[in-house]
């Protein structure tokens, strides 16, 4: 008889102390304040190659390119290559003195009717509105967008932006700028590419 209440005694011990846990997590959730391991479970931020001028996160197989000049300032990035071997490119423009409309409105008059200009509209990315337009050229269809920065535009040249959408999409959607765009560019024009580290 003993022996039978203890064990009826430990098992109602055990039960009490089975819901009193359940209790303290339900309210520890129920509150409104997530559980410490929860909150230490959040996406880890995503690390970008700093350019000085502008940061963005690389996509697997973009690389950068140092052929129009060895400075920041002139860093191209590249896509993989295609089967003849030639690498489509992805290329930021500051324009200081114009703003996105005014850039856009300086191509559509430079591209005219020679390269079959075509407006775009506006897209946004990553909460940045982006003027866009395309024209043709021997090399396929090049996508222009230009967005506002402090001072000026930057324009981005995208070489046959559809075969590299994902890409493309991955550096626009992670592409930030700095306030000070002229203090960001004269900074930039004094470093090297290959000294810059690539994330």
């Amino acid at each position: 008889m003993m022996k039978k209440t203890l064990s009826i005694l430990s098992l109602c011990i055990a039960l009490f102390a089975a819901l009193a846990l359940v209790g303290c997590g339900g309210s520890a959730s129920g509150g409104g304040s997530a559980p410490k391991s929860e909150s230490k479970e959040k996406a880890p931020i995503a690390k970008k190659t700093d350019y000085i001028w502008f940061k963005v996160e690389m996509p697997e197989g973009v690389g950068v390119s140092d052929s129009a000049g060895k400075n920041a300032d002139r860093v191209q990035l590249t896509f993989p290559e295609d089967e003849n071997a030639s690498a489509d490119r992805f290329i930021p423009v500051w324009k200081k003195a114009l703003t996105a409309e005014e850039s856009h409105a300086d191509q559509a008059e430079k591209k005219g009717d020679t390269f079959q200009w075509k407006d775009g509209g506006s897209v946004e990315y990553n909460g940045r509105t982006w003027l866009v337009g395309t024209y043709e050229d021997n090399s396929g269809i090049s996508t222009m967008l230009f967005t506002d920065v402090e001072p000026g535009s930057v324009y981005v040249l995208i070489s046959n932006f559809d075969q590299h959408k994902k890409e493309a999409e991955a550096l626009l959607n992670s592409i930030e700028f700095p306030d000070d765009m002229e203090e960001a560019v004269s900074e930039a024009r004094e470093v090297e590419i290959s000294s810059i580290e690539i994330k």
